[in-house]
């Protein structure tokens, strides 16, 4: 099942903060919301449900810290930032999903940022190798660019 609107806000956000752009592209440039989507309904299809109840509870979250009239994604980027190290650390403000804990959730959205960021291209992420140029990577010689 593919995310919700809200539920793809707030995984555009959370990539923004696990990998944000600086002089270099972030997670989003990357085409890092695509891959993870994608393998919602591919690899990672057992544990889409989990995932996207997480994802909801990312605005549930905001809520309970800051008031009804907040999501996740339209926090200040340090909120965000005080939020995910509470899900981390499994201290959620709300009750989570049996099916996944707050840190569960979050390492397992790290590991899917970190896929989607600095796999191939043609898995559907680091969309024009930006990860790849950004550390000098050549794919045809698996070495440092010269």
């Amino acid at each position: 099942m593919p995310p919700t609107p809200s539920q793809l806000a707030a995984l555009r956000a959370l990539l923004d903060r696990l990998i944000p752009a600086d002089e270099f592209p972030g997670a989003l440039a990357a085409d890092t919301d695509n891959y993870i989507v994608h393998q919602l309904t591919g690899d990672c299809a057992a544990e889409s449900s989990a995932l996207l109840l997480g994802l909801a509870q990312l605005d549930a979250e905001a809520a309970a810290r800051h008031g009804a009239d907040h999501n996740f994604s339209t926090l200040a980027s340090s909120e965000q930032d005080a939020l995910l190290a509470a899900l981390e650390q499994n201290r959620p403000a709300t009750a989570w999903p049996a099916e996944i804990s707050a840190s569960a959730f979050f390492n397992r959205m790290v590991e899917l940022a970190h896929e989607g960021f600095y796999a191939d291209p043609a898995n559907g992420g680091n969309r024009d190798a930006v990860s790849w140029r950004m550390l000098g990577y050549d794919p045809r010689t698996g070495r440092p660019s010269a």
